[in-house]
């Protein structure tokens, strides 16, 4: 069985170029009333003072096809709660095996929980993220143990379409009674383009420490887009090509999404 353990390095990279279509200042990406009138005076956050704001909730189903010796698909759930400089996200799948003869295997994935805060220093943007892998997933794509995790993701804005991101991660992972596993690091930097107002596309080298002692990192590049096609309905479109020996060759990742304001 193929193993991929790169969630926690890549759940948290987002990037929004300097888009502000209501013109109060404020992007787009950070924008919490993107619909203030041109003549409010507004905060930090785009919003009126006395406007109340109860945060953003974005849901997402998606797909992840798996293409190697075997073939794997994965049907996954994600849903993260926005409040000002705050998120809260849940994630989890369910994966699908097929071999060589096209028996088919199916098995849960664990249960992914984190927080997160960000904050802007002129044209850099940090992220840092805290969380835990609550393991419900069978063994064969699994530790059996639960982990917990921390991400720091930093964007820097060259201009209003293009950005520079980075992201380090640190996996505490929990050790089983026949195995003791590694606690990894992890690391990756890529290159944003916003296209257009809707379209965002990004490439991204990404590397792993193996959970296992005597196993290679693990090493990906991955080909990003997101596309809104309004203000509530997004769709995210992802490509990774694994460079070690433990990846899938291939991965091609769709989710559709909801924003609710």
């Amino acid at each position: 069985m193929r193993l991929i353990y790169l969630f926690p390095l890549v759940i948290s990279l987002q990037l929004h170029a300097f888009e502000d279509d209501d013109i109060d200042g404020v992007a787009n990406s950070d924008d919490l009333c993107p619909d203030s009138s041109f003549e409010d005076i507004v905060d930090e956050r785009g919003c009126v003072e006395d406007d109340s704001y109860w945060g953003k909730l974005s849901l997402s189903l998606g797909s992840d096809i798996n293409i190697d010796d075997s073939t794997g698909v994965d049907y996954n759930f994600f849903a993260s709660y926005n409040y000002r400089e705050w998120d809260f996200s849940i994630y989890s799948s369910q994966q699908t095996s097929y071999d060589t003869n096209n028996n088919a295997s199916s098995s849960e994935g664990d249960l992914y929980l984190s927080m997160g805060y960000s904050f802007d220093i002129k044209k850099l943007s940090t992220k840092l993220t805290l969380g835990s892998k609550i393991a419900t997933g069978s063994d064969d794509i699994s530790t059996g143990e639960s982990d917990y995790f921390g991400n720091l993701t930093l964007n820097y804005l060259l201009n209003s379409q293009i950005a520079l991101f980075s992201q380090l991660s640190y996996t505490q992972t929990g050790d089983s009674s026949d195995i003791e596993y590694r606690d990894p690091f992890g690391y990756s930097f890529g290159l944003g383009y916003m296209i257009n107002s809707q379209w965002y596309s990004s490439l991204s080298y990404q590397v792993s420490e193996s959970i296992y002692t005597q196993t290679d990192n693990y090493q990906a590049i991955s080909l990003f887009n997101s596309y809104n096609f309004s203000k509530d309905f997004f769709a995210t479109l992802n490509y990774t090509r694994g460079l070690d020996d433990l990846s899938y060759d291939h991965t091609i990742s769709l989710k559709l999404g909801v924003n609710f304001e």
